[in-house]
């Protein structure tokens, strides 16, 4: 993970996003991007996100999104637009999910992905930054901001083709802020909401007759059970975040190792609340070792938040085992990252 963190910071360092008007007046003589071409490589980098490495990744995007900026300031209106906004909420995920890193770069990404998404009169990609931008402040206990910032998202889905798959993602993310901002039980009403409101793409009406939008491929009726399931948690409802979760994991695909990850920690958590510190350990391990095939800095932190509620065992073999997994992943922390919550992309 230090290597992927290290070459992932040395492309924000040199790559960072700029606003649109600020590349306007750069007076690069570059060839805009083609926007046919630009749409063809936003799809391409949709589908490597889920398998590629995060930190050999985010420069190729971070790249990208520099491109698009200077093609929404200079080019014609289009539905490359959209394609720019996509590419921006890309760069800002594997930072802020994949990375964890910090900062302002990831704001702006957040401000050009928005920016094109109104441009491009997209509401619905519009209502997902705006949903993206509402994390920062539930991780960090500003419940105001998060909360105004979900509310504006939702006020977007009225414009635009926002289908129930959308409206339900929302409120399953504003139930983790609820969940993050310490007040667990608030997130039940909407977890509810979005059970009732979610339809799979196949369901007619879900959103179009073609179903969701490419880049809506962070949700599904399995990760509204994580999001279910960390609720639980939180609440203290180990056996019935225990039911959750495991069906989230039989819902996803096996290639989805990021939100596997998530899920064994969390049902690691579980096994912590009913004093089997053993399975917690295997469980951990099992999440490490999907770290291990694809970086994932959120799970890797409630990773180490599990293992902080392991004190009481901290003696035995195979809690030191964990720790010796997690300092091989940076830092050689045991505690702290945050608390339970699923990435619905997680995004992440």
């Amino acid at each position: 993970m230090q290597r992927r963190t290290f070459l992932a910071g040395a492309a924000v360092a040199g790559l960072t996003a700029k606003n649109s008007a600020a590349y306007a007046s750069s007076g690069s003589a570059a060839h805009l991007p083609d926007p046919a071409a630009y749409i063809a490589t936003t799809a391409r980098l949709r589908s490597r996100y889920w398998i590629e490495e995060p930190g050999r990744l985010l420069p190729v995007v971070a790249e990208h999104a520099r491109n698009g900026a200077r093609l929404l300031a200079e080019g014609p209106d289009g539905a490359h637009q959209s394609a720019i906004a996509e590419t921006a909420l890309l760069a800002s995920r594997i930072a802020f999910f994949d990375l964890s890193l910090r900062g302002p770069h990831v704001r702006r990404w957040q401000e050009l992905a928005l920016d094109a998404a109104d441009r491009g009169r997209d509401g619905s990609l519009a209502a997902a930054v705006l949903g993206h931008m509402a994390f920062a402040p539930a991780w960090t206990g500003r419940g105001g901001e998060a909360r105004d910032t979900l509310a504006a998202a939702r006020e977007r889905t009225t414009s635009g083709d926002a289908g129930p798959t959308l409206r339900a993602w929302l409120d399953a993310i504003s139930a983790e802020a609820e969940v993050r901002l310490g007040t667990p039980d608030a997130a039940f009403p909407l977890l509810d909401r979005a059970a009732d409101t979610y339809a799979p793409p196949e369901t007619p009406g879900s959103w179009t007759a073609t179903g969701p939008p490419a880049w809506l491929d962070w949700f599904s009726a399995a990760r509204l059970e994580g999001f279910r399931g960390a609720a639980e948690v939180a609440a203290g409802r180990s056996a019935e975040a225990r039911a959750s979760l495991e069906r989230t994991l039989a819902g996803l695909p096996a290639h989805s190792h990021k939100q596997r990850a998530m899920t064994l920690a969390e049902l690691a958590a579980t096994a912590v609340g009913a004093r089997e510190p053993q399975d917690a350990c295997r469980l951990l391990e099992e999440a490490l070792d999907l770290v291990g095939v694809q970086g994932y800095a959120t799970a890797v932190d409630r990773v180490r938040t599990v293992r902080a509620s392991l004190a009481p065992w901290a003696r035995e073999s195979f809690v030191r085992e964990v720790d010796d997994r997690l300092r091989s992943e940076g830092g050689g922390r045991t505690g702290g990252g945050g608390g339970g919550g699923q990435v619905g992309e997680g995004s992440a």
